[in-house]
């Protein structure tokens, strides 16, 4: 495919999902890194979207062992929106995360009170295949049920993320064709984090191997997630009506087979909102639950636990 096509089908797809989720009137807050993905996104919005209707903002991570990136990143997507003519918004955080879905936690909380704030309607974010590919290899890895094949979705709960049926390859060949540099993060390079060493590595080698693989591989994760997505999921959960609440039911809970508890407790999970769980976490809440006294606490997979004579709960 020529570039011009790329840049032309690009623009086309955020726009039939923009019309399709009947967003055209609706303000969108972009957020910017200075990576690819972040910058094709902001370049296309700031062409088929309204530029009153249209902000973005960077995430300053405050003062690591990656600051002098940061502020660098900052300024250069400042003057990227100044160039786009996008209002910026710098956002900061003084607390230092422990890992990177704390360093996530606090960007998306401060983002969703810049938008509450500045009363935007969504945040986009770049998240693209590749991205969602990687997930799900991660999750594989570290063992999952069928939790772990969720289908990300374009709209939901206040984020857009258009770019989920396009590749990195295709947004860097975007970018070429519309002349925009990029700012990427040097810590992408390092191979220490699981994550970067399947983007470097492993998924490259596996391209190099069979042509065409990698996008192969994440149409047929798609295809699960979605055939996951259409079964009965309420079937074990619709019995415990007001589990949301309430919890689960103990008494229900112990009438299950090993296999159907694993389950209704990935259910109850996914259905709050939890997503970075694997089967060794849900084996564990098993074992805890194994126990015959009536009253038990505990943490695992991030969670409190709760448990007495009648209920299992997740305290929020």
């Amino acid at each position: 495919m020529n570039l011009s096509r790329v840049k032309q089908d690009l623009d086309h797809h955020v726009w039939k999902l923009i019309k399709l989720h009947s967003l055209q009137n609706k303000r969108i807050l972009v957020a910017v890194s200075g990576g690819t993905d972040s910058v094709a996104l902001l370049r296309v919005l700031s062409k088929i979207h309204k530029k009153d209707r249209l902000g973005a903002c960077y995430f300053h991570h405050g003062e690591d062992s990656n600051q002098e990136y940061r502020k660098e990143a900052q300024v250069f997507c400042e003057k990227l929106c100044a160039k786009l003519g996008v209002q910026f918004y710098p956002l900061q955080s003084h607390a230092l995360a422990k890992s990177e879905a704390e360093y996530r936690e606090y960007r998306y909380e401060a983002m969703m009170r810049l938008k509450q704030e500045e009363g935007f309607d969504y945040i986009a974010t770049g998240h693209h295949r590749d991205d969602l590919l990687e997930t799900r290899l991660l999750r594989l890895i570290r063992g999952t049920g069928a939790q772990g094949f969720h289908a990300m979705l374009v709209l939901k709960e206040g984020l857009f993320r258009p770019l989920l049926e396009v590749s990195k390859r295709e947004l860097k060949k975007y970018l070429r064709e519309e002349k925009i540099r990029v700012f990427e993060d040097p810590s992408n390079e390092s191979l220490d984090p699981l994550r970067n060493w399947l983007r470097q590595e492993w998924l490259k080698a596996l391209e190099r191997r069979s042509r065409g693989a990698t996008a192969a591989l994440a149409r047929s994760l798609e295809t699960i997630a979605q055939e996951i997505e259409n079964r009965p999921w309420g079937d074990l959960l619709s019995q415990n009506e007001a589990y949301k609440t309430q919890g689960l039911s103990r008494g229900f809970y112990l009438t299950l087979s090993p296999f159907e508890q694993k389950r209704m407790l990935a259910q109850y999970l996914f259905s709050l909102g939890k997503k970075d769980f694997s089967q060794s976490h849900l084996e564990e809440i098993q074992k805890r639950l194994d126990k015959s006294q009536k009253v038990i606490t505990f943490k695992v997979a991030g969670c409190y636990w709760e448990v007495n004579a009648e209920q299992i709960k997740v305290q929020s």
